[in-house]
């Protein structure tokens, strides 16, 4: 992002940085403006130019811009675009004049002395200069990552008294659509779409449901109390102040879609002052007290298991670490773990965002080796490897490449680069893929798990993908043919799900070694540590049916403060009881 807004056009100088939008998607090239106008037919063009120049030359260099715009010679990207957005076909589909914001920072509290000609300004339906100064950039740093202090004002909160201290505190309150349109979005309009992230789904669009929303909202706003649900805001604190509620850090875990039809009909200029919407408020900084509401609050839908798994705090850090990283060469790709989530993104193609249900039946393929299993609903799955995957303590990497594998693999087969007859054994031509090029790879516990998949990722790089893919095919169609060679003709139907053609295909592959499978690893709570008579540590650790035991001599630098706390474990067996071992702290 930070390479497509700077400008370093020698010529525009006092310029520092662009960003065009249309339709309030941000605009990375040519094709996202055909993109945007084929979906919507008519766009609104809107630019921001970023300075720190309070002097005349800005406005010089602004105007001489648009003045030679047909002329300047293609120096940067964003040049491209601008011509292309304000070229004669692309006009002739705006719905009005383009809006300008010029933005300027400024830590020293200068006033802005711009005067754009008359000529320059009819150019614009509207030119909004914004002055930014440190705590306004502050602010916005504290929106981006949702650290921010929200206030409400209503006439009261019903408090719900819980017997537990450290449950925190909660309140049932109505409050205004004007009070819940100032807590959701930014000092400038925006809505904070970070404040949903608990939410088990993003927003659905114009479903018939959000449709049947907006049509109260618009005739019958003040019935709009009695036919909706309400929402639920989680926040880390709520404190009563100047007759005001101050909500720490809040979250809405339950009413997206009500939420955005009203920010929506807010920005549509619907009157919503009859608008009234009930709201529980709670208080509180435990992460299973949070995970406990969201899935209360959600129940009144059909949500599904694996939904609730994903507002998981390791799935939202999976989510961050894909929008990071990149492989050389190759599209970024993007972690949905939440419905709909980059759907009105038109940058982001269907080909880059892999689901939770292709992401666990991609990792149960690559790291659980299990891929018989990988057609099966995400739910099943869930059920049966929650101790192997998505465990708090292990790395996103292999989770990336599991991901990087299956988009990639299922492009190529889209693209007929592989041999369409294939395309239902997709999962078998992945696992060949990783096994051929990398060899079996270590826990996902481990240490070596991260280096692993950095050399599998490095010897993809450089149009090798489509190679590697090929090769996987061939070695496939080999493994299959002397399969049923061996076997019988009638063992050519159901090799899909098959672990005894699983188990045939690996020892095609590295002879008649001993099968990897991936180790289970539990997790729980330690419910006991004490000494022993030989004075060394021993506990057990919270498990169904009963409780597992562990020893200081299978887990070295364990102590007495691991007492309650979460830990990640290995069960092996000792003369019929089970042990637990390499017992660590999340």
């Amino acid at each position: 992002m930070l390479d497509q807004i700077c400008v370093e056009y020698s010529e525009f100088s006092e310029v520092h940085g662009v960003l065009f939008l249309l339709n309030d998607q941000i605009l990375t090239d040519l094709q996202d403006i055909d993109d945007i106008l084929q979906r919507d037919t008519k766009g609104l063009f809107e630019l921001y130019f970023l300075t720190t120049s309070h002097t005349g030359n800005f406005v010089q260099q602004l105007e001489k811009l648009f003045e030679d715009l047909d002329v300047t010679e293609n120096g940067e990207g964003w040049l491209d675009i601008l011509r292309y957005a304000m070229s004669r076909n692309i006009m002739l589909r705006w719905k009005g004049d383009p809006r300008l914001s010029v933005v300027l920072y400024d830590g020293e509290g200068r006033e802005i002395a711009w005067n754009f000609s008359d000529k320059f300004k009819n150019w614009f339906s509207e030119i909004d200069p914004i002055k930014i100064d440190k705590k306004r950039l502050q602010d916005i740093v504290n929106s981006n990552e949702n650290s921010y202090q929200g206030e409400i004002e209503c006439k009261a909160l019903l408090p719900i008294v819980g017997e537990k201290e450290e449950l925190g505190n909660a309140f049932v309150t109505c409050m205004s659509a004007r009070v819940l349109i100032e807590l959701i979005t930014t000092s400038d309009g925006l809505l904070r779409r970070n404040m949903f992230d608990d939410n088990v789904r993003d927003s659905q669009g114009h479903s018939a449901v959000n449709l049947e929303i907006l049509s109260t909202l618009k005739e019958h706003p003040d019935r709009f109390v009695l036919y909706n649900n309400g929402i639920t805001i989680v926040c880390q604190d709520v404190q009563q102040k100047n007759g005001k509620y101050i909500l720490e850090n809040p979250q809405i875990v339950n009413g997206c879609q009500t939420c955005n039809m009203i920010y929506q009909s807010y920005q549509s200029n619907v009157n919503l002052d009859g608008v009234q919407i009930i709201a529980k408020i709670v208080g509180s900084h435990k992460e299973d007290v949070t995970q406990g509401i969201i899935r209360g609050a959600n129940r009144q839908n059909i949500v599904y298991e694996e939904a609730f798994e994903t507002i998981r705090t390791f799935h939202k850090n999976l989510e961050k670490y894909f929008e990071n990283n990149q492989v050389i060469g190759f599209q970024k790709i993007y972690y949905e773990r939440r419905s709909r989530q980059y759907a009105d993104n038109l940058q982001i193609k269907p080909q880059q965002k892999i689901s939770f249900c292709g992401l666990i039946r991609s990792m149960v393929t690559l790291f659980v080796n299990r891929v018989e299993d990988s057609h099966r609903h995400e739910y099943p799955l869930l059920k049966k490897y929650k101790d192997n995957l998505f465990i708090d303590t292990h790395s996103c990497q292999p989770y990336y490449l599991a991901a990087f594998l299956y988009l990639n693999v299922d492009r190529l087969f889209r693209d007929k680069k592989l041999p369409k007859e294939l395309s239902n054994f997709k999962m078998h031509i992945l696992l060949l893929i990783k096994e051929m090029k990398g060899g079996h790879s270590p826990d996902l516990a481990s240490d070596e798990i991260d280096p692993y998949c950095d050399r599998l990722l490095k010897s993809l790089e450089n149009g090798k993908m489509l190679q590697s893919a090929q090769e996987a095919c061939k070695k496939f169609e080999e493994i299959r043919t002397k399969w049923i060679k061996l076997k019988g003709n009638q063992y050519r139907f159901g090799i899909k799900d098959s672990a005894e053609f699983r188990s045939f295909l690996m020892k095609e592959i590295y002879g008649d070694l001993e099968e990897h499978t991936a180790e289970k690893l539990y997790t729980g709570y330690v419910a006991k540590v004490d000494l022993d008579i030989h004075n060394t540590l021993y506990g057990f650790i919270e498990h169904e049916p009963k409780n597992v035991f562990f020893h200081e001599f299978d887990n070295p630098g364990i102590d007495r403060s691991y007492i309650g706390k979460k830990v990640s474990y290995k069960i092996v067996l000792d003369g019929g009881q089970e042990r637990a071992i390499d017992v660590r702290l999340i």
